[in-house]
């Protein structure tokens, strides 16, 4: 204690004393704190250190090696106590994964062997719902156990998701209900169940067998067998045949195979006493990475026949799933919904009487700009050249307006009526229909993306221009309008005018994707602007904090609770005026990494809307009239770690064309793509991982398959220890 009380008082004290306590945090009395209380104040020193929080600024900073000591001293009174810092839990968690020096990673002088930890992992609610009908019985009863935060951003950590009491009771229901409709409708399992006798070895071990390859996925080992044997003798001299065999069947339902992802690491041990993934856990791998399904038959074959052991085995594999689009892949268009968080669209509620006289339909609206979301990434997906810079610049969006739609499928059926009622709609026909449109045919990318499940509402609409396709060709023998119209209701709806567009457009038939002015990209897409808004207003905020962390690679403090985080209410300014609040000195700190990136997006309104104007109130005073004020969207930017980055910006559009082109923001974007295929954050080790990805990314000339296989085919994938 007295070596760190001796460092406190060098770098911390003056700030921290009974005199003056800073944060209300005091330094000076350390050894004179409760156990609690001194383990406590040591986790915020660590935390405080460890992220280069403190010393402030303005002090005399650690360098390096002072650095580690103070945290080495940390680490060693932690030990001394038997106490365990919370802290180091943190860093585990999506919001500490920035921690981590972006200069290190990417500089090469990190030579460690990458690896991940050894570690078994609870199976995602999407694999769930994908794999639940191979349990047997009646999968529509079988509720949803697992469950992830719903917060924006990438959920599914290994260290986030663990079976609690809630989950395990679930299972337990799951695997009685199954049990039970397995015996009432399996042959196999109904002759035992009412059988008088018990059943003979061969027909028991079958059964288990024929159960466990369900839902396992393999074949039983001889010890496996045996206790699943033993299991059912032993309930079958309590309770009988049909308890027993429930008993058994429920516990092959609730095998840790079944509820855990298995990644110890089983194969070979190499010198630096790492252990790779046996084929088994890599087939298994691969699949819940890419496909939020278990392992296909050619994984499984590949596995059992040793053709999953090298690399480049696994390289084969990962390009094989990659490149068949019938083989769903509902991971990939998942990663940018979570990571660009614009699927919370609709969970911020908008006031209908604030857009201006638009016509939204309910509260539905935030849904289609999502789905339209997902339409642009697929685009820039399918076609995997210079993806994250499209991503952020592209002013190409699928506007879907259902007016435009109906009526050009409608003005092809009247022109092609006599051939359609006689049934004769040959594939030129088809071709042309889709030429007319001039969209991609949907239901083969919703097979490769799987966009029907991961969108809400989108359901109704997916393959929409196959299956208008398919209406169209089987009708026969009818002229009604009306019948075709409604058909195309679930898909299209008068559309807002959020992106200024005028009469003679909303009525003229629109190519997709369409250009707009005022927009690049995802960040001035409607749902991403509404997603990081406030229910009532923009929140610069909100969407500056969302640049540094997600682009930047930065990290921002949580707001301590002893600052008072309410904007004043003053309708004779705009809300950037009204922030003026958070740049006094405590505040700025903090602030002036998120603000001016905030403040270039004031161009968009809290609907996604363009506009040169804010109002200062939420109502018209006067009917058709908002008092208002020109926006202010000037921002300067300082400390983004990129030294290209550090300038003045006109607004959002200029801020962006720099950011894309920016090799800070692309690989801040790898390391997040890092994150959600690895199920972890990052570690200074995985260096050699991040540069690889990133060499193979500029190489294959932005591809995000090449990415992908990278980090698949890495050694932070493939090793454990």
């Amino acid at each position: 204690m007295t070596q760190l009380q001796h460092k406190l008082k060098e770098h911390c004290t003056d700030c921290h004393s009974e005199d003056f306590q800073e944060g209300k945090v005091r330094l000076d009395n350390l050894s004179e704190l409760s156990s609690e209380g001194r383990t406590e104040l040591l986790a915020q020193i660590e935390e405080q250190v460890y992220l280069g929080r403190m010393p402030p600024e303005e002090e005399s900073p650690l360098n390096g090696v002072e650095r580690d000591e103070a945290l080495a001293l940390v680490t060693s009174n932690f030990d001394a106590m038997g106490a365990t810092s919370g802290f180091r839990e943190k860093l585990k968690t999506p919001s500490y994964g920035n921690c981590i020096s972006h200069e290190k990673l990417f500089s090469g002088e990190a030579t460690a062997k990458s690896f991940s930890p050894r570690r078994l992992w609870r199976t995602s609610p999407h694999v769930f719902e994908n794999v639940k009908s191979q349990y047997g019985g009646d999968s529509r009863s079988l509720r949803q156990p697992f469950i992830v935060d719903d917060k924006q951003g990438i959920k599914e950590y290994a260290s986030l998701l663990f079976a609690d009491s809630a989950v395990v009771n679930v299972l337990l229901t799951n695997a009685g209900e199954s049990a039970d409709r397995l015996i009432e409708k399996q042959t196999v399992f109904k002759s035992i169940a009412n059988s008088k006798q018990t059943p003979d070895d061969s027909v028991l071990q079958e059964a288990i067998q024929q159960h466990f390859r369900r839902v396992v996925y393999r074949q039983p080992t001889d010890v496996e067998l045996k206790r699943y044997s033993d299991l059912f003798r032993k309930s079958a001299d309590d309770a009988g045949n049909l308890e027993a065999l429930r008993v058994a069947l429920m516990a092959v339902m609730l095998h840790h195979e079944s509820v855990y992802r298995v990644e110890l690491g089983l194969g070979e041990t190499d010198s630096d006493g790492r252990r790779m993934l046996a084929p088994a856990e890599l087939a298994f791998a691969i699949a819940y990475a890419i496909t939020d399904q278990r392992p296909d038959q050619e994984l499984l074959r590949a596995a059992a026949s040793g053709r999953l052991v090298t690399r480049d085995d696994v390289k084969h594999q990962v390009a094989r799933i990659l490149e068949d689009h019938a083989i769903d892949k509902p991971r990939l268009l998942r990663f940018f919904q979570e990571f660009f968080g614009y699927s919370h669209a609709h969970k911020i509620f908008k006031d209908a009487k604030r857009s201006g006289g638009f016509s939204y339909y309910g509260e539905n609206y935030p849904d289609m700009y999502e789905r339209e979301a997902d339409f642009f990434v697929v685009n820039i997906l399918e076609d995997d050249k210079d993806v994250f810079k499209r991503l952020l610049t592209s002013d190409e969006y699928y506007i879907l307006n259902r007016q435009t739609f109906r009526n050009t499928v409608y003005d092809f059926y009247l022109k092609n009526q006599t051939a359609l009622d006689q049934g004769d709609f040959p594939e030129e026909k088809r071709q042309e229909l889709l030429s007319r449109l001039d969209l991609r045919d949907w239901g083969e990318l919703n097979k490769k993306y799987h966009l029907h499940k991961f969108n809400r509402g989108f359901n109704g609409s997916v393959g929409a221009i196959k299956q208008i396709v398919k209406e169209v060709k089987e009708w026969k023998n009818t002229t009604n309008k009306e019948r075709l119209l409604h058909s195309m209701q679930p898909l299209y709806r008068k559309y807002p005018m959020v992106y200024d567009m005028d009469d003679d457009e909303q009525d003229f038939l629109l190519p997709q994707p369409y250009k707009r002015p005022n927009r690049a990209g995802i960040l001035t897409h409607p749902a991403w602007l509404i997603a990081h808004s406030l229910n009532d207003s923009t929140d610069p905020i909100r969407r500056g904090k969302w640049i540094r962390e997600r682009l930047l690679a930065g990290s921002i403090p949580d707001l301590p609770i002893t600052v008072d985080a309410t904007v004043p209410e003053d309708h004779n300014k705009t809300l950037r005026e009204r922030l003026a609040v958070t740049e006094q000195d405590e505040c700025w700190r903090c602030h002036k990494q998120m603000n001016p990136l905030g403040y270039a997006f004031e161009i968009y309104d809290d609907f996604g809307r363009f506009r040169m104007r804010e109002s200062l109130d939420k109502l018209p005073k006067v009917k058709g009239a908002f008092p208002s004020k020109p926006i202010h969207a000037k921002a300067t930017l300082t400390s983004t770690g990129d030294e290209l980055l550090n300038s003045e910006y006109d607004n959002a559009l200029e801020l962006i064309g720099k950011l894309a082109d920016s090799d800070r923001v692309r690989q801040s974007m790898i390391r997040h793509v890092f994150r959600y295929f690895m199920g972890r954050n990052e570690m200074l080790s995985d260096s050699q991982t991040l540069i690889s990805a990133d060499k193979a990314y500029m190489e294959s000339g932005g591809s995000f398959n090449s990415l992908l296989i990278s980090l698949l085919t890495s050694d932070s994938f493939l090793y454990r220890k």
